[in-house]
């Protein structure tokens, strides 16, 4: 069976036919993205404690955390700037339980734009709450209600350049983008692997991880290039089954999943 990935959602609130109301929903865009590299998505809606989070990583292959609204600046210990936006305490808090859960159990992840600001931030490292002044340019803000697109330079080393920079050498892509904030102070155990033209960090590594584990300022589920999503995709098929020995052998009655995704063992 595919890998089951999981996508964070936004919680909002939502117009459709007759109807409005308050709301978990995502893009169709990370939905499809995920299906055309051959993963089967699940939508992980906020409002769950950290327990939840972490009962909920153990169950899937994969976690792609999206974009959205900007984190809380207390989150990192700081006040917030007059552009920063008005805080999400559920949506901040479950994702934030989902990253720590998903590195702490070797889950391959995914973090894009405000995903891999909350990436950042778990690790302990800061953001830069209002680009436009601290660059001197806009092209990072896209368009109202879309996006715009500008250049990423990604280097070769690391996950990222393995999967992006095919040859060993730095390459440029043309990314979609719509952020007014940033990577400030890296998180510990965290590498920039890819910028923009004007320095701003668009791409983290957690060094040391077994398995894929990046994120990304821009946004690919928006673009034609699946490779981010088939790499996630493939770490997730490989890693299936393989994360319940710990709970084999101290008999905690879980069924067991396997690569294929068949039932495989029941410990009582």
């Amino acid at each position: 069976m595919r890998p089951l990935i999981g996508i964070s959602t936004y919680n909002d609130l939502a117009q459709w036919r007759d109807w409005s109301s308050p709301a978990a929903l995502i893009p169709r865009t990370y939905v499809d993205a995920v299906r055309r590299s051959q993963g089967r998505p699940v939508l992980l809606p906020p409002g769950g404690d950290p327990a939840e989070a972490a009962a909920t990583v153990a169950d899937l292959d994969g976690l792609i955390v999206s974009g959205g609204g900007d984190v809380d600046p207390a989150r990192y210990g700081a006040a917030a700037h007059p552009e920063t936006g008005a805080p999400n305490a559920e949506r901040d808090g479950w994702e934030l339980a989902l990253i720590e859960a998903a590195l702490d159990r070797g889950l391959p992840l995914l973090a894009i734009c405000r995903g891999m600001q909350l990436l950042n931030v778990v690790r302990g490292g800061t953001l830069l709450q209002h680009l436009p002044p601290v660059v001197g340019n806009d092209e990072h803000s896209g368009v109202t209600c879309g996006f715009g697109r500008h250049l990423v330079q990604v280097g070769a080393a690391g996950m990222l350049g393995r999967v992006l920079a095919e040859g060993g050498e730095p390459v440029w892509l043309d990314g979609p983008t719509h952020h007014h904030q940033a990577v400030d102070r890296l998180g510990d155990g965290l590498v920039a692997t890819a910028w923009a033209a004007d320095g701003t960090v668009e791409g983290l590594d957690v060094s040391g991880s077994p398995v894929f584990a990046v994120g990304v300022q821009w946004h690919p589920e928006e673009g034609q290039d699946p490779r981010l999503f088939d790499a996630l995709v493939a770490a997730a098929t490989a890693g299936a089954g393989v994360t319940v020995a710990a709970d084999v052998a101290g008999g905690t009655g879980r069924a067991v999943r396997s690569g294929s995704g068949e039932l495989d063992v029941v410990v009582s």
